[in-house]
């Protein structure tokens, strides 16, 4: 006769997924955190490169309604310091793309079922 496996028991249940109903997923609290503070990263690069691009786009503006010899050496300084600033992007897609990952993680296990039912 098998005995029966508890949730504390390491031997047979997940401990990182468990599975309650088809509609619910139970996520270990380091799984959720990891999710929630790269989701969280994602969105202070969004708000760092939104506020950056208001801000030079602004500026770009404003030089430009200007049109003197110093707004356009000013406007030429701030193109090249976008081109050469890093914008944050690459820093944004990767968290992103980690963030995804996770997620498929934790849908992919509760559409198998994971063994916990």
């Amino acid at each position: 006769m098998t005995k029966p496996v508890s949730d504390d028991c390491r031997c047979g249940r997940s401990q990182l997924f468990t599975f309650k109903a088809k509609e619910t997923v139970t996520v270990d609290r380091a799984t959720l955190e990891r999710t929630l503070s790269l989701l969280n990263e994602c969105s202070n690069h969004l708000e760092y490169l939104s506020n950056n691009a208001i801000f030079v786009s602004a500026t770009k503006k404003y030089l430009e309604s200007l049109d003197t010899g110093k707004s356009r050496k000013a406007l030429n300084l701030l193109s090249l310091w976008t081109d050469t600033w890093p914008d944050g992007s690459d820093d944004l897609a990767s968290a992103l793309s980690k963030a995804i990952k996770s997620i498929k993680t934790i849908l992919a296990a509760s559409q198998l079922g994971g063994g916990n039912d």
